[in-house]
């Protein structure tokens, strides 16, 4: 067997070539030999040292013989073939490109290459026949490209992209750049088609990496790949050239994804079924109060399976069940209203795209965008829909407008009561009792709240508190009441500001100590009582479409007694001119006070009723039968004081309640006189007076006592006698006869009327 030579150099090369050294023809290289122990050379030689080394030029001997060319030879199975071409064989390389395994063609001259331009990194090295050029999972764009085949004559390559903001641009081949650079734009597709004579013997094939989606299937000879309209970057590409006819399986399909066609029609009030509209455009009416009562959707030139279903709320059905694809949701022929929609996708498309929609509802105009379900519209409004808009945005993507006020539902009102010994309890809504029933717990605060309000607009308050009266308006959850001071809560009224007062009354009713549950108040009425000292026990708080709640009477919801009857007793009067010193007429004085008090009492609400409103003589059974005839509340007689002897030094103020005495059996009041609950109520009273008469003129305290005096024994509900100073005292008279004193001894009784009535 002859021997035969054959003798090469390897040297690195920007474009991975390898450049063959052919020896003279004496030598009688043999051609055609295996790839195989080239490329085991080739691996031999790949230091730096070896190359530069003495061995540089390295001889091998090849034996011809057939049998051993069959053993050197080696065999690609199937499985490897598979393996070589799939679709998610990638591996990385030094320069943040990812390489896939290369590919074999018959012709190894045949050579596709190509750099892409990445975004933050510039141009990449070229690399060849199926070689990944840009990055993965590094979200980098593609900015430009430049594709070029080598070393094969009458073969050439044209190509085009689809860059942001530019759509497809012209054709460009051989190397020159498609797409920009420095302009921060991303490419999103691109077409790829072999040129020249031998174009017809080749196939390119081509994939991308693009944004949410990733790999693509494998476009071929002019096809695009990549995605249009969905404002996505490619990321990485692979290109191949292949001889037509190889026994090479390349999955394609789903190389290219544009945006699906959505499409829909909607059925209108008096017009019928509309023209079918796509991709956000309008379908309806707007400005002409017509109704939507029936829509179709369906999708069209989508590269996904998968389905779209929707389901429509309509007026006394509520939701349907959800149908899909062009299906009709809604009803025909029978006035029904749509109020609210729903629409989502299903399958493969669901996991690439968003559905977002949006509709035109009665008074409200457009809402915002709903997506993948959510409802859009109005429920327990009573509001037709009048037009619709419908969009696929690809996943992630903003949304087409705002989201907000999608849905619109009858909105609740949310309260909560602070409750004595219980503290705030858990929040109810709608109609829902707060507070307690049969526990004799008064309601101390409360907190009152809308939620879901479709509308602008307030809820405000404000609770009338023992000792405090009416305080002033919160709104929105704010505490109107007290806590921590023991003080209940008498009566409150709500009521509603702005744009949902226009479309909603707020009722209320509570449950008041002794009465129960009054009647229903609504928009600012008074519930519950006032001057009864009755504490609430429980609330109850709805809204209520406009006009279309129950009738209401504010007699029923508020009780305020008839006023409380005052009788004061200006003592002496007449021919009984009381004590006299330095001038001075008791009878005078204590008459005085009387009508000072009178005006205060009058002034804060009371029915005030006098023995005299003169200088009159009136005797003393007769003022205690006139006050059990008017059947007054209280009986004050008011009086000054004055001592037998001539002492002067003894001064300040005493007050007095009732104390039976043998001696001073009653003559008009036996049943009353001694009841224990009169007697206790008569010491309360005195004693409340007193503090206050004090606390106001600084006087002496002479302290309270009992005493059998005529007038508060023979009257029959609570009763106080009252001496106001030592009017035989030099220095003290000075003050009782001032208008200022006066004043200050009218308003501590004054006073002591307040506390009594609102403590008892």
């Amino acid at each position: 067997m002859e021997d035969r030579s054959i003798r090469y150099t390897l040297q690195p090369s920007n474009s991975f070539h390898v450049e063959e050294i052919k020896l003279p023809e004496s030598d009688n290289p043999i051609p055609n030999e295996t790839d195989t122990e080239i490329e085991n050379e080739k691996e031999d030689a790949t230091s730096t040292d070896e190359i530069n080394s003495e061995e540089e030029q390295v001889t091998e001997t090849i034996e011809e013989d057939t049998e051993s060319e069959e053993k050197q030879k080696p065999e690609i199975t199937p499985e490897e073939n598979e393996d070589l071409n799939s679709v998610d064989k990638i591996s990385p390389t030094k320069d943040t490109t990812i390489a896939s395994e290369p590919y074999s063609i018959q012709n190894e001259d045949t050579i596709i290459s190509y750099s892409t331009h990445i975004e933050g990194i510039g141009w990449q090295n070229p690399v060849i026949n199926g070689e990944t050029s840009g990055t993965s999972g590094k979200a980098k764009r593609l900015e430009g490209i430049k594709i070029s085949i080598d070393n094969v004559k009458d073969l050439g390559v044209k190509y085009t992209t689809h860059v942001q903001g530019n759509g497809w641009l012209n054709y460009v081949s051989d190397g020159k750049i498609s797409g920009t650079t420095g302009k921060a734009k991303r490419l999103e597709a691109i077409k790829i088609e072999l040129t020249g004579k031998k174009a017809k013997d080749y196939d390119v094939y081509y994939r991308v990496h693009t944004q949410t989606f990733g790999w693509s299937g494998w476009a071929k000879n002019g096809e695009p790949a990549g995605t249009e309209g969905l404002s996505k970057r490619l990321e990485a590409i692979e290109i191949k050239v292949i001889e037509k006819g190889s026994n090479i399986n390349i999955s394609i399909g789903n190389s290219f994804i544009k945006n699906p066609t959505i499409a829909y029609s909607t059925h209108v009030q008096t017009y019928g079924w509309m023209n079918q509209v796509k991709n956000g455009a309008l379908s309806g009416t707007t400005g002409k109060a017509k109704r939507l009562e029936a829509i179709k959707v369906n999708l069209q030139d989508s590269n996904f399976s998968g389905n779209i279903v929707y389901s429509t709320h309509i007026q006394d059905r509520g939701w349907l069940n959800n149908v899909s694809n062009g299906a009709i949701s809604g009803t025909n022929g029978q006035s029904k209203r749509m109020e609210a929609i729903r629409i989502n996708l299903t399958g493969e498309i669901a996991k690439y795209f968003d559905i977002y929609y949006r509709v035109h509802s009665q008074s409200f105009g457009w809402l915002g965008w709903a997506k993948n379900g959510q409802a859009a519209g109005t429920e327990g409004l009573s509001k037709r829909l009048e037009a619709i808009e419908i969009k696929l945005v690809a996943k992630g993507n903003k949304a087409p407008g705002s989201t907000a006020n999608r849905f619109l539902t009858k909105p609740s009102v949310v309260y909560s009561t602070h409750v004595q010994t219980h503290g705030w309890l858990d929040s109810v809504k709608n109609g829902v009792m707060s507070g307690t029933k049969g526990q004799s717990k008064r309601l101390e605060a409360i907190k009152i709240n809308l939620m879901n309000a479709p509308y602008s607009g307030n809820i405000v308050y404000s609770t009338h508190v023992q000792s405090r009266g009416w305080l002033s308006n919160v709104s929105n959850g704010a505490i109107s009441g007290t806590n921590g001071q023991s003080k209940r809560m008498e009566a409150i009224k709500i009521n509603l500001t702005g744009e949902i007062a226009k479309h909603y009354d707020v009722y209320y009713r509570v449950h008041s100590q002794s009465y129960g549950w009054l009647g229903w108040a609504k928009n600012g009425m008074k519930a519950g009582s006032e001057g009864a000292s009755k504490r609430l026990e429980a609330i109850e708080v709805k809204l209520v479409p406009k006009g279309k709640g129950q009738s209401v009477k504010a007699s029923d919801a508020f009780k305020k007694p008839a006023k409380i009857k005052i009788f004061l007793d200006p003592g002496h009067g007449g021919y009984d001119s009381g004590s006299v010193a330095g001038g001075a007429k008791e009878a005078d004085l204590n008459l005085a006070v009387a009508k000072k008090v009178e005006k205060l009492l009058k002034a804060r609400g009371y029915s005030v009723h006098m023995s005299r409103n003169n200088d009159t003589f009136v005797g003393l059974y007769d003022r205690a039968k006139m006050a059990n005839d008017l059947n007054a509340n209280i009986f004050i007689s008011i009086h000054h004081n004055s001592t037998a002897s001539s002492a002067t030094f003894v001064n300040g103020i005493e007050s007095y309640y009732y104390r039976a005495q043998k001696e001073y059996p009653s003559k008009i009041n036996k049943d009353m006189h001694d009841n224990p609950a009169r007697i206790k109520k008569s010491v309360t009273l005195a004693s409340l007076i007193h503090q206050n008469m004090l606390k106001n003129t600084g006087a002496v305290n002479r302290g309270t006592d009992g005493a059998s005096f005529a007038v508060i024994r023979e009257t029959k509900m609570p009763a106080t006698l009252l001496e106001l100073g030592f009017i035989n005292n030099v220095s003290e008279r000075i003050n009782l006869v001032t208008d200022s004193y006066q004043n200050k001894l009218a308003k501590g009784i004054a006073d002591g009327v307040d506390k009594y009535f609102n403590v008892r």
